[in-house]
Order: C-alpha cells, then structure tokens, then sequence
C-alpha cells in the first residue's frame, strides 16, 4: 500500500511579487571603468522604491513560506511538498488568512505605487530610468498568492495506452521512486529534533547561573515543544523508532519550564544530558 497517498496531500503555495530591483548597465559598466575591474567583478541593482515599501507584503510572504516548510515534509523537488492529512484544516486556515493579508497588502501597495513613483526621481537622483518602471493600473496585477493540493500519485492509478510490459516497467520505477520520496520524507522528524534538541544541550551546557553567561530564553523549551506537537502527524510510516523519540522528549525535555532549567543546577544537569542522549539517537536513526 501507498502510505502517502492514503495519510498525505501535496501542497503548494504560489507567491508572484514584483521585487522592485534593476540592474543598472550604466553604473555598472562605470564602476568597471572607474576601478579597473573585469565585467563580471560586479552588478550595480537599483532599489527602485524605499525598502519599506514592500515590508508588508514580504513579511506576509515569509511567514506563509515558514508555516509551509513547518507543517509539510520534503517530495521529489522543490514544488509541492507533503502535507499529513490531519494538518489539512490547520493549513487550510492558516492559508486562507495569509492570503487575505497578502491580497490587502497588494491592494494597499498598489494605492500608493504612484506616490512612490512620483518621488522616485529624487531618491535615485541620475540613476533614475522612468522604462525600469512599470504603468500604475499593471502594479497589482503584479502580485498573486494561491495554494494548491494535490492527491499523492500511486502507482495502481496509473493508467496509459502502451504495452503491459511498459506499463509494469513505470509501475515498478514508479514505486520504487515513492519508497525512496517517503525514506526521505521520513528523514525529515529526525531532522527537525537535531535542530531544536541540540540547541537546547548546547544552550544548557553553556549556561552559567552564576554570572548569567550564556543565558537562553523561553522558547529554548517551547521551541522542542512546538515540533513534539507536530512530530505524530509526521509520523506517515508508523515508525516505532519515532514514537518512543516523541515520548521521550515529551517526557524529558519538556515537562519543565525555562524558568525552572535557569534556577535548578541539578534539573538543568539532568535535561542537558537527555537532550544529548536523544540527539545522538536521533542522528544516528537519521543517518
């Protein structure tokens, strides 16, 4: 059986911007000049408008671009990616709303594009080039967010018009491609532990009480937590390995505050050392 395709969807999120950069040939070609220096040295890319004027709009898009890479696991390339059927309502609503807040901050920028544009002479003085910009009515065409699902492919739905020899050929390449995807995919908990459970030996083995170096914050506990809480649904081959890993973080690593690892040396000691029995579990179930 498929086991993605009967726990997971793929999903991907489409974002269309305009950056508001150009390279200028002009200025580039005179610092060649001016210093002496061959063609390819450098590039000469001009802002076109203040940084902030897309601040909004890029915070929107690298928080839904987190969100994405957190509740999804790695597929063949770079496109889709897979999404454990029990987060699908978390990610539908976590999407809806980040679209909404990228269509309202398109909107806005639009409205003020000709403000921005009008000034733009000043703030580039002689590098302005009136062509690097384009018409007022074209700027929120410019912008686009959408996601999309996917069923995850299995090979007894595969059906094309060759020989049944060819058919079980692609079938066979087929499977043994979505073995691989779900190996790798599964790879990926193991990972998201090394990040989040090293930190924490490496932040409490440096901490010292008494002259406060090396003092860490909250979310070196709610960091581990926040990935304990999505590790089951990531769990899409039942692998008993990682079922044990996620009780025991549960119950080592997570059961105190950082309040309390900053004010007990003995609590601190006994989480420190956990935290690197299971990073070396965890790297080597990795491997």
């Amino acid at each position: 059986m498929n086991v993605l395709s009967h726990k997971a969807v793929l999903v991907g999120v489409k974002i269309r911007r305009w950056t508001g950069r150009r390279l200028d040939h002009r200025v580039t070609d005179e610092v060649h000049q001016n210093h002496g220096t061959t063609d390819d040295a450098g590039r000469y890319n001009k802002q076109l408008l203040p940084k902030d004027a897309f601040s909004r709009i890029n915070s929107v898009r690298s928080a839904a671009r987190t969100a994405h890479y957190t509740l999804t696991l790695p597929w063949m390339d770079e496109g889709a990616r897979v999404l454990p059927s029990t987060l699908y309502d978390d990610f539908s609503k976590r999407f809806r709303k980040y679209q909404t807040d990228f269509d309202e901050a398109a909107d806005e920028f639009a409205q003020l594009y000709p403000k921005y544009l009008e000034a733009a002479p000043a703030r580039l003085k002689d590098t302005f080039d009136a062509e690097d910009y384009p018409e007022p009515k074209r700027v929120r065409g410019m912008f686009g967010f959408h996601t999309y699902v996917l069923p995850c492919p299995d090979a007894k739905d595969f059906r094309v018009s060759l020989t049944a020899d060819a058919v079980k050929d692609i079938q066979s390449d087929f499977e043994a491609r979505m073995k691989a995807s779900l190996e790798d995919a599964m790879k990926e908990p193991y990972r998201r532990i090394v990040e989040v459970v090293s930190k924490m030996a490496e932040r409490l083995k440096a901490y010292n009480p008494k002259t406060k170096e090396g003092v860490f914050r909250d979310s070196l506990v709610t960091n581990v937590q926040e990935v304990v809480e999505l590790l089951p649904s990531f769990n899409l081959a039942d692998d008993k390995s990682l079922t044990a890993m996620i009780k025991r973080i549960e119950k080592e690593l997570c059961v105190n505050e950082a309040s309390d690892l900053r004010e007990d040396d003995k609590v601190r000691k006994v989480v420190a050392k956990a935290a690197e029995d299971i990073l070396k579990q965890a790297e080597a179930l990795m491997a």
